[in-house]
């Protein structure tokens, strides 16, 4: 069997009011920047032939979609690929969720990642719950080349399960926004590639 290739696309840039902030559900916009990034990853994208493209249906994820897919290939929404909910956190910086925050709430987010539930959003079980789900399916995605276009936190999840990083530091495999991505998988064995 030969090996499929995984494109993982974060979206690109979003406004500058966003910037700083936890933007999870909240929906942004691409901003000019963002979309010229994008533009620039499509040939990039096209050189590598996916045939199907799997996206969060977030608008920021859907317009990158837009910009890098090549015509042709198909295009799936995936509710699983959403980022995850920050609840009474959307959108704000740290430093006016660290005043809301009790320090337990800030405590376990930083040491125990894995125990956070966000008020009146979404745990991190739920969340890695789907995103573990969604990459079990990808992996069994008989095409030879897949894109995923998607968020930080979703991208995080799914490198850091594929390198067997623990949670505590799935952040060293963030990529950037408008950034590519790319695994092979082959035999059972996935291996970062680009």
């Amino acid at each position: 069997m030969s090996a499929m290739k995984i494109l993982l696309i974060r979206h690109g840039e979003v406004g500058d009011a966003y910037r700083g902030r936890f933007i999870g559900i909240t929906d942004p916009p691409l901003s000019e920047s963002g979309r010229a990034g994008c533009l620039a990853l499509r040939e990039r994208v096209a050189a590598l032939s996916p045939a199907r493209f799997f996206a969060s249906p977030l608008r920021r994820a859907a317009e990158t979609l837009e910009l890098v897919m090549p015509s042709g290939a198909e295009a799936r929404f995936d509710r699983r690929l959403a980022e995850i909910d920050f609840g009474e956190w959307e959108n704000l910086p740290f430093d006016d969720i660290s005043r809301k925050a009790s320090p337990e709430e800030l405590r376990i987010w930083a040491e125990e990642p894995e125990k956070m539930v966000f008020p009146r959003g979404e745990s991190f079980a739920a969340f890695a719950a789907r995103v573990d789900a969604f990459g079990r399916e990808l992996l069994a995605d008989p095409s030879p080349a897949v894109a995923v276009v998607t968020h930080g936190g979703v991208l995080m999840r799914l490198i850091s399960v594929w390198k067997n990083l623990p949670v505590s530091r799935q952040h060293e495999v963030l990529p950037p926004r408008g950034s590519l991505t790319v695994f092979e998988f082959e035999n059972g064995e996935l291996h970062h590639v680009e």
